[in-house]
């Protein structure tokens, strides 16, 4: 019984010694393993660029200006010829001026009102019938105010709410006759006469309420375009030419509105304005969320005027230009000099650094932790490497002891003979 417990015994320890030895080498190939994510942490590293920052002088040029009695001119660009006796460099250079521009933008949500308004305009077609002593306005024959009839008078008060003047005027001399919609216009004795006779130096006017037009875009009020404003012509033809595909352009001059708005004038045609106005998508609230207004100005704007012509430019023994004379011009003027940094462009080059900068030290930190987690795990394989080396040297030397153990006995069973 002794050597069969003694032979168990060593089986047992033979087991666990090989378990331990392939633990080892399992603890081993992990340790490899761990190796070559150092090592391309590493690599990861010497990868990494470290930002430089920005210097001044990479965005610092000299700069030749000088002044024309109008303009401060700055030069961009010098080019040498040599094809020229007269003029030795092809120079290009801009000043700013204030251009007269149309503008074309939208605005959102123009809350376009529709409503009736009152309206004075100039009036055409008046013919005089001396027999009769009659009036015809464009066919239609005028005739004294009636205050008795209810349309007239409803009418004539409205009119009279916003041009007051007209109901000072004697009744006998106020006139209405109808256009070709049957809408009723009002006008005077003199404003007829005058029209029918073409006076010289007179505007003859007449007075009619606007149904269901444009009235207010916000709380600015529309007024029918004015053509005989120069300020507001002016504009209206600059529009007209800066964009003369627009259907701005080709309405006729009446269907154009204008508003102030923030002390700019503003206009707009009458289709857009109808557009706006019937495009809110909630008949309860008709002037909210409205379809966008394409709208107009005209203004004086700061433009860049550039030009290239041919000079003779004048340089020192430095080989730097002190002055500058154009071939349109016998004038020779005084180069100024200075040294020009390109502050947004630096600026810009320093955000963009200090983010890479930001980058990097992401990246560094990142790097800098996996290679820590990798070392800690290292070194707890380490250690489990040394206990397993700890236990199997107690294992090889019990096996020793037992294998003595086993020899022994069958040296002393089955030895016969001295």
């Amino acid at each position: 019984m002794g050597m069969a417990a003694s032979q168990a015994r060593y089986l047992g320890l033979t087991a666990r010694k090989t378990n331990v030895e392939y633990e080892g080498q399992q603890v081993n190939q992990a340790r490899t393993a761990l190796a070559n994510q150092s090592a391309n942490t590493f690599n990861e590293l010497l990868a990494l660029e470290v930002p430089t920052a920005p210097s001044t002088q990479d965005y610092t040029t000299l700069q030749y200006s000088y002044e024309d009695g109008a303009y401060s001119e700055v030069i961009t660009n010098m080019t040498e010829i040599t094809d020229d006796p007269d003029y030795n460099y092809l120079v290009t250079h801009y000043h700013y001026s204030d251009v007269f521009t149309g503008v074309q933008n939208t605005r959102p949500n123009p809350q376009v009102i529709l409503g009736s308004k009152s309206v004075k305009n100039d009036m055409t077609g008046v013919v005089y019938d001396d027999q009769n002593d009659t009036y015809t306005v464009n066919g239609s024959e005028a005739a004294v105010y009636d205050p008795l009839n209810t349309d007239q008078k409803e009418i004539f008060d409205r009119i009279c709410q916003d041009y007051p003047g007209l109901s000072q005027e004697d009744p006998a001399d106020i006139f209405t006759y109808l256009d070709d919609n049957q809408e009723i216009h009002f006008t005077t004795r003199t404003d007829l006469a005058n029209a029918a006779a073409g006076t010289a130096g007179t505007e003859p006017k007449e007075y009619s309420v606007q149904y269901d037009t444009p009235t207010y875009v916000g709380n600015c009020e529309l007024e029918k375009y004015n053509a005989q404003d120069p300020d507001l012509k002016a504009a209206y033809e600059k529009i007209k030419e800066q964009f003369p595909d627009s259907v701005f352009a080709a309405v006729p001059e009446d269907e154009i509105y204008t508003y102030e708005y923030q002390g700019r004038t503003y206009f707009a045609c009458e289709d857009d304005l109808r557009a706006a106005a019937i495009s809110a998508p909630d008949v309860a609230t008709p002037t909210e969320n409205q379809n966008p207004l394409t709208q107009y100005y005209a203004e004086d704007i700061k433009t860049k005027i550039e030009r290239q012509e041919k000079a003779f430019i004048d340089v020192d023994e430095n080989g730097r230009p002190y002055s500058v004379r154009y071939e349109n011009s016998t004038a020779t003027l005084p180069l100024n000099t200075e040294t020009i940094t390109d502050e947004d462009a630096y600026n810009d080059a320093m955000n963009q650094y200090n983010y890479d900068m930001q980058v990097y030290e992401k990246k560094l930190a990142d790097i800098n932790a996996k290679t820590e987690q990798i070392q800690e795990q290292d070194r707890t394989l380490e250690l489990r490497l040394r206990q397993l080396d700890t236990e199997q040297e107690a294992l090889q030397t019990e096996m020793e002891a037992v294998k003595k153990v086993i020899d022994k006995n069958i040296e002393s069973t089955f030895k016969t003979f001295e």
